[in-house]
């Protein structure tokens, strides 16, 4: 059971206690919740001002790089203030045990700041994951490149025939099953020849193009797609880096924030004004 007392050279008063209590959950789980609440409300306003990673795409009017970049600092400014917060509220609710020096004091606060930084992290991790396992990324995924491939698979079959001549289901399912294709060998960075063969014929049968005019088209779109999915790749690595420094910076944010929690705590730093309506 802990008992309070007074330190007399710092006249500061700390707590007794067994190494169970180094470990303040309490402090560490209202830090976290503080920390998730900014990063939310933070993320939201983010979301509103369109600095959202779904929007990026290749051909967007916006230049591309300036937008992952802007998203990659928004969410360094997000981190760091969330765990700021976090971290300051962990470090100043934690109790202090009395048998530590100045040094080991610190430590402990910053530890706690810490602490809070690594469970938001695992819960972040561990939401990703779920959703990943939920088919919710694939959707989504799925659902933003779809448009792109039909209108490349439609441009392919483009033809200066007079309309009515086809079926329109009979257009759709073509469609459909050529742009299979297409994402298929897309995906697998090389175009398989009986794939190719197949698809230069069907150019060919329903624009009335030569041979060798379809197969330039197809050779054009094929070439059009691997770079905006090679530009795409890149962002996704960009983006990526700037999201692993953001976190390691968040990191610093949050033992720093944590300590200076608990020097407050033992000075008594008083932050009633701040709160005071009158």
């Amino acid at each position: 059971m802990a008992t309070t007392f007074s330190d007399a050279a710092s006249g500061i008063s700390v707590e007794s206690g067994n190494p169970s209590n180094y470990v303040d959950w309490g402090a560490i789980a209202a830090g976290v919740f503080i920390s998730l609440a900014v990063s939310s409300v933070f993320l939201a306003f983010g979301s509103a001002i369109g600095l959202s990673v779904t929007s990026f795409h290749p051909s967007a009017s916006a230049p591309v790089v300036g937008l992952v970049i802007a998203a990659g600092l928004w969410l360094l400014w997000v981190q760091v203030s969330s765990f700021i917060g976090g971290g300051y509220v962990a470090g100043r609710l934690r109790r202090r045990i009395g048998d530590a020096k100045a040094y080991e004091v610190e430590l402990r606060d910053g530890a706690h700041g810490l602490i809070v930084w690594a469970v938001n992290i695992v819960i972040g991790a561990a939401l990703a994951t779920w959703l990943t396992l939920a088919g919710v990324s694939g959707a989504i995924s799925t659902a933003s490149n779809t448009g792109a491939m039909d209108y490349y698979t439609d441009k392919l079959m483009r033809s200066d025939a007079v309309a009515g001549t086809t079926a329109v289901s009979a257009d759709t399912q073509y469609n459909a099953q050529i742009g299979r294709i297409l994402a298929s060998n897309i995906a697998a960075r090389s175009f398989d020849e009986t794939d190719k063969a197949y698809v230069v014929r069907e150019i060919s049968s329903r624009t009335g193009l030569a041979e060798a005019d379809a197969q330039k088209r197809l050779d054009d779109t094929v070439a059009t797609l691997k770079a905006q999915a090679e530009t795409a790749r890149r962002y996704a690595v960009l983006f990526a880096f700037l999201t692993a420094a953001s976190l390691l910076i968040s990191g610093l944010a949050a033992w720093w924030a944590a300590t200076a929690g608990g020097k407050h705590r033992d000075e008594g730093v008083d932050h009633s004004h701040l709160v005071r309506w009158r």
